[in-house]
């Protein structure tokens, strides 16, 4: 049963409450958080059940890695090895050199032979060596999970498929060399390693959510890094260029629209899935599988393809969509109905031999959004359970929803009673499909440089959405230049939260902020810890509660003291950095721009909201400084879609 009432424990006795503030440009004289800090502390069950799979086991072992800073060890990969397998080989060969100065050579599985006292790295399931090995690679890793195991001198990396390999060597690493990344600069392992042995090593890791992708710019436009971080680079199969809100690239109106008026809406912003009642539907929908079948024939290494509606509110009001409307209560039987009929003769194509070639276990998924965002259930209170409304709505076996609450906030979990309607749709959509994706928002998208709580809620969300049998999680953010707040701590724990839901959220927070920030971290925590606990005020004492576009531009929210506070932490923090500056220059300036990234938010609120406290000339020398550095961090959007010169149109400079 889901919770109701804010149940954020908040230590409040840390807090000191605000007792006013003044009008106009001003200082006031509250402030929200106290000095000690303080932060919520989330109620969470006990872990739940894992979908995937983390069993672990390390232990010393005997065997010689590296002797003198030497290591003996060669790669093995397969002699049709893929360009995934390679990069598995190029990043192990890599991060053993940079620990220990060895660069171990790399070759194929017809090059060498298997003996126990042969010394190899050997990647993938289809290596020779690892079947004259014995080894059995464990059933049910799917796509990203990864194995691991040492047998007599060697270490055997594997997965179901090449992703999983690649996982399998990270896992490697940070077990035997305490690997771990927190961003693109930030990599930290053991380094200058002499002599080691080799531990004994069964890993068998499948994460508990599928797949998940990046939406930080910082690692979408990064492959490596976002690679690195365990986010999906690849998932989605394009149509007409786009990985979703295309059903306009299946049907595109410039070539139908005049022959076919009633395959779009009354509006002409949608299409209409019941062709407003018409006989042409089955043209239409053999035109939705002619442009499918070119997108899977483009793209034969994907196995996911959407076809969702565009990115608008509205939907058809013809007579056979306001029928079904009022049938069901929903928008979306209709695209259920269409996209089950798209799958059908998709899966007949499979079958004849133009198709074929391109067969795949294919997951075709619509949106559950705005008009559709309702599933077409009934709900019976005595046993707390969602059924179909008939079995017209039930998705074929491989048809799914893509289901994106953007009216949700991620201020608090999804069983809160702000988010009932939201986290009764996601419990409902699990009854009439058996492929959930979700898309969530972790921003605000109308205020960039401003700090969004979504912290508090993550653990539990991605708790539940494992539990409902989510397969694949996009946690919108800000395609640009990653932004300010804290948000690289956010990616990097979104990753981590997908990968197993039952990580040690605080111990993981710990890590970031030890190895991220490096000397500056104590300052950099002490900010971090008001910040929550002055979300956790905001939203209790003020009712600072909504979706990603909610107002933050008030001055009671952000009293100047406060934003004053944590701006002197963040020169603490500059000052520990600066220690650096002649004896680590590269240490220096990877810390030194994470400091300067997090001051962006706290002075942004003090210029925008508190022009009183400057002076005339310092306030202009001030809005130039801040631009300046807003251009050196590659901080280019003021909100979505939106340029950072409109700020600076607005500021007047």
């Amino acid at each position: 049963m889901k919770k109701t009432g804010n149940y954020l424990s908040v230590f409040l006795a840390a807090l000191t409450l605000l007792s006013g503030a003044a009008c106009g440009g001003g200082k006031e004289s509250g402030s929200g958080a106290g000095p000690d800090g303080g932060y919520p502390v989330i109620d969470l069950p006990a872990d739940t059940e894992s979908k995937g799979v983390h069993e672990v086991s390390v232990s010393d072992g005997g065997v010689d890695f590296a002797v003198g800073g030497k290591v003996e060890h060669e790669i093995v990969i397969p002699a049709e090895a893929d360009t995934t397998l390679q990069s598995a080989a190029s990043e192990l060969r890599v991060f053993v050199f940079e620990s220990t100065g060895t660069e171990m050579p790399v070759v194929t599985d017809e090059e060498v032979t298997w003996s126990p006292a042969a010394k190899y790295f050997v990647l993938g399931a289809d290596n020779a060596l690892t079947e004259a090995a014995g080894i059995q690679i464990p059933e049910g890793l799917d796509r990203r999970g990864a194995y691991v195991e040492t047998e007599g001198n060697s270490v055997f990396l594997a997965g179901e498929t090449s992703t999983g390999t690649l996982n399998a060597v990270y896992e490697w690493l940070h077990y035997q060399l305490d690997w771990e990344i927190y961003s693109t600069e930030v990599i930290v392992q053991q380094t200058d390693v002499k002599d080691m042995k080799l531990k004994e090593m069964r890993i068998v890791e499948v994460p508990d959510i599928e797949d998940i992708n990046s939406t930080y710019g910082w690692t979408d436009n990064d492959a490596i890094t976002s690679q690195r971080l365990r986010y999906t680079n690849e998932y989605w199969i394009p149509v007409g260029g786009n990985n979703h809100h295309n059903s306009f690239d299946y049907v595109p109106p410039a070539e139908y629209k005049d022959k076919y008026p009633e395959w779009f809406s009354d509006d002409g912003l949608q299409l209409c899935y019941t062709a407003h009642g018409k006989d042409t539907l089955d043209e239409m929908i053999d035109v939705a599988v002619e442009s499918m079948k070119e997108a899977l024939i483009a793209y034969p290494h994907l196995e996911n393809i959407s076809l969702t509606h565009q990115d608008t509110t509205t939907w058809c009001s013809c007579s056979a969509c306001a029928e079904l409307n009022r049938q069901y209560g929903t928008d979306a039987v209709s695209v259920i109905r269409f996209c089950n009929a798209v799958n059908r003769k998709i899966q007949a194509w499979f079958q004849t031999p133009e198709g074929a070639p391109y067969a795949r276990d294919l997951k075709i998924m619509f949106f559950a959004y705005h008009a559709t965002q309702v599933a077409p259930v009934t709900y019976d209170a005595a046993s707390d359970t969602y059924s179909p409304i008939d079995d017209t709505v039930i998705c074929d076996d491989n048809v799914g929803v893509i289901y994106a609450p953007i009216r949700a906030s991620y201020q608090v979990p999804l069983d809160d009673e702000y988010n009932e309607l939201y986290y009764d749709t996601v419990r409902g959509w699990t009854a009439v499909c058996k492929n959930l994706c979700m898309w969530t928002y972790s921003t605000n998208f109308h205020y960039y440089l401003v700090p969004t709580n979504t912290y508090n809620s993550m653990q539990f969300n991605y708790r539940f959405l494992s539990d409902n049998n989510t397969i694949w999680l996009l946690d919108q953010a800000q395609y640009a230049r990653i932004a300010s707040g804290f948000s690289a701590l956010k990616c990097y724990l979104n990753t981590k939260m997908a990968w197993n839901v039952n990580a040690d959220f605080n111990g993981l927070i710990d890590a970031f902020f030890e190895n991220y920030f490096g000397p500056a971290a104590p300052y950099m925590r002490k900010y971090f810890d008001e910040l929550r606990a002055h979300w956790a005020y905001l939203e209790e004492a003020m009712g600072y509660i909504g979706d990603c576009y909610l107002e933050p531009l008030e001055q009671s929210y952000w009293p100047s003291t406060l934003l004053e506070r944590w701006i002197g932490y963040l020169e603490e923090a500059q000052a520990e950095v600066e220690t650096l500056r002649e004896r680590d220059p590269a240490a220096y300036k990877i810390y030194g721009e994470n400091v300067l990234l997090e001051t962006i938010s706290p002075r942004f609120l003090l210029i925008d909201l508190w022009p009183g406290t400057f002076g005339a000339s310092e306030l202009y020398e001030t809005k130039i400084s801040f631009r300046a550095d807003c251009i050196a961090l590659g901080i280019t959007n003021y909100a979505e879609k939106v340029d950072i010169s409109e700020l600076w149109s607005n500021w007047g400079i």
